[in-house]
C-alpha cells in the first residue's frame, strides 16, 4: 500500500513538473514574439514619448531577488529620474510600462511579478505621478497593450526608451518600434542589463538597429 501511494505521488509530481515545463516553454515563445504593427505616417518627430520599461519592486526594488538589477538600481533610478525631469520640461509624453504575470502555474515558479503583488508595482523610488501607465504581459510593450493607440492619439513621432532589461524587454520594444518606423533614442545611462558587462554589446546592437544612442552627459 505504501509503495503504491509513493508511486502515485511520484507520478503526480512528474505530471505536475511536466505541465510547468510546457507552460514555461509556451510562455517564453509567446513572450518573445515581436509585433509588426502599422507603419507610422505623417507623425511630427518633435512629438516625443519617453517609455520607461519594467523598473518595478520585483526587478530593482524591495522584493527583487536579482542581485545584478539591485546593485545597479540606485544609479538607474537617479538617471531615469533626471531624464523624466527633462522630459517634463520639454513636454514629452511619459509612459510608464510595467510587467505583470497572470499565469498561476508560472507564478508557482516565480511570483515576483505576479498580478496584484508588491513586486508588480513600480519601484517606489520613482515619481510616476505624471504621464500614462501601460501594463504588459509580454516582452514587447506593444503586444496586446494600448501603447499603439496611445502613441497614435498623441501624434507621437519619436520614442526615447529607458529601463530594463537591455537584452530582453528594452530590446523587444526597440525592435517593435523600429518595425513601425519610429525614430528611436536611448540614453546609455538609463538602461541596464542583469550582467553589467553585457550593456556595451547591447548598445552596439541598438546602433545596428538604427537607434540614436546618446549619453546624458
Amino acid at each position: 500500500m505504501v509503495k503504491r501511494i509513493a508511486i502515485r505521488l511520484l507520478l503526480f509530481c512528474g505530471i505536475f513538473v511536466g505541465i510547468l515545463i510546457i507552460n514555461l516553454v509556451i510562455f517564453n515563445i509567446l513572450a518573445s514574439k515581436i509585433t509588426e504593427g502599422a507603419p507610422i505616417e505623417n507623425r511630427d518627430p518633435g512629438r516625443v514619448a519617453l517609455l520607461v520599461v519594467d523598473i518595478q519592486e520585483g526587478t530593482t526594488g524591495s522584493t527583487s531577488n536579482i542581485e545584478g538589477y539591485v546593485q545597479q538600481s540606485g544609479s538607474l533610478i537617479a538617471n531615469v529620474s533626471r531624464l523624466v525631469e527633462d522630459a517634463e520640461e520639454n513636454e514629452w509624453l511619459i509612459i510608464w510600462i510595467r510587467s505583470e504575470v497572470v499565469n498561476p502555474l508560472l507564478n508557482v515558479l516565480n511570483n515576483s511579478l505576479a498580478r496584484g503583488s508588491a513586486g508588480a508595482e513600480f519601484d517606489g523610488r520613482l515619481d510616476t505621478s505624471s504621464g500614462r501607465v501601460v501594463v504588459k504581459r509580454r516582452n514587447d510593450s506593444f503586444n496586446r497593450t494600448p501603447l499603439d493607440s496611445i502613441l497614435a492619439d498623441e501624434g507621437i513621432g519619436r520614442l526615447v526608451i529607458a529601463g530594463l532589461d537591455a537584452e530582453h524587454c528594452v530590446l523587444s520594444v526597440i525592435q517593435a518600434a523600429a518595425n513601425r518606423g519610429y525614430p528611436l533614442t536611448v540614453y546609455e545611462e538609463t538602461v541596464i542589463a542583469k550582467e553589467e558587462d553585457m550593456l556595451p554589446e547591447m548598445l552596439e546592437t541598438y546602433r545596428e538597429l538604427g537607434v540614436d544612442v546618446r549619453s546624458l552627459n
